[in-house]
């Protein structure tokens, strides 16, 4: 057994990371987001876009050559097509002193994780690359809730779950000191919504062109409120379990982001 430490619980993964990378010369592993590029782009959503915003210069790397291909139509610089495993690929990396290496949800999709932080270990400079990964939690709330209905609820593509624990094993193992973790959370977190406070009897911020248009039913509330109540009546069994068990301990979170740094005697 081991005794968890206390941590951050944040909300998303991305507000840390683009804090991290601005300013710095970024390396992003596995930076087109197969599957999801074209819609995450054209909503300017996608993870390489914002880091783009915020790095002094930034790099990429991923095996989907059409989705780099894609980046680099759209401008982008820098980019490889390749496995950073092999050594070509490394040799085309190597000597740029990068200051953030980041691989944000992509171990938990690799057939040999500890393969792949080695490769990425050989492009950190010790003392003052970071490495920043991030992995989806084994113990989120979102998962264990459809386990009672007797189904795992998990991407297709992953091959592995993610603790603290194996997390942080597998930096070490991988010859990296962890130096920072965090959990985060999609849960909602805030206070209460309008329609909440409207119930409640508490003003709510002035309404926007767009949501003051709305028909309004004969009680002065518009369909849209109402629908958003309900949403929000049905989600709050979970938002109060979510809160009670955010109370004992961070890891019930969505995800882990950890940051490392290459371990000076590692092999």
């Amino acid at each position: 057994m081991t005794k968890l430490p206390v941590v951050p619980l944040l909300t998303g993964r991305q507000d840390l990371i683009l804090a991290r990378a601005a300013g710095r010369r970024v390396l992003h592993l596995g930076c087109v987001d197969a599957g999801l590029l074209h819609a995450r782009f054209a909503r300017q959503e996608l993870m390489h876009q914002k880091l783009a915003a915020v790095a002094s210069e930034l790099w990429g790397v991923d095996i989907d050559q059409e989705g780099i291909q894609f980046l680099a139509s759209h401008g982008f610089e820098h980019l490889i097509a390749g496995d950073i495993c092999e050594p070509s690929i490394l040799a085309q990396l190597s000597g740029q002193p990068f200051d953030l290496v980041l691989a944000t949800e992509v171990i938990e999709h690799l057939p040999n994780p500890v393969q792949f932080l080695q490769a990425a270990r050989q492009l950190l400079t010790p003392g003052q690359t970071e490495l920043i990964i991030t992995v989806p939690n084994a113990f989120r709330i979102q998962t264990l809730l459809w386990l009672l209905r007797g189904v795992e609820y998990v991407h297709p593509d992953h091959n592995y779950w993610f603790s603290y624990v194996t997390a942080t094993n597998l930096l070490r193992k991988s010859g990296f000191d962890v130096t920072e973790v965090y959990a985060y959370t999609f849960q909602p977190r805030a206070g209460l919504p309008n329609v909440a406070r409207r119930l409640l009897g508490r003003p709510a911020p002035p309404a926007s062109a767009s949501t003051a248009a709305l028909p309004r039913a004969a009680n002065g509330v518009s369909p849209h409120l109402l629908g958003r109540g309900l949403d929000y009546v049905r989600s709050l069994p979970k938002r109060l379990l979510a809160s009670a068990l955010y109370r004992t301990t961070s890891f019930w979170g969505d995800g882990l982001i950890l940051v490392a740094q290459a371990s000076a005697d590692a092999n």
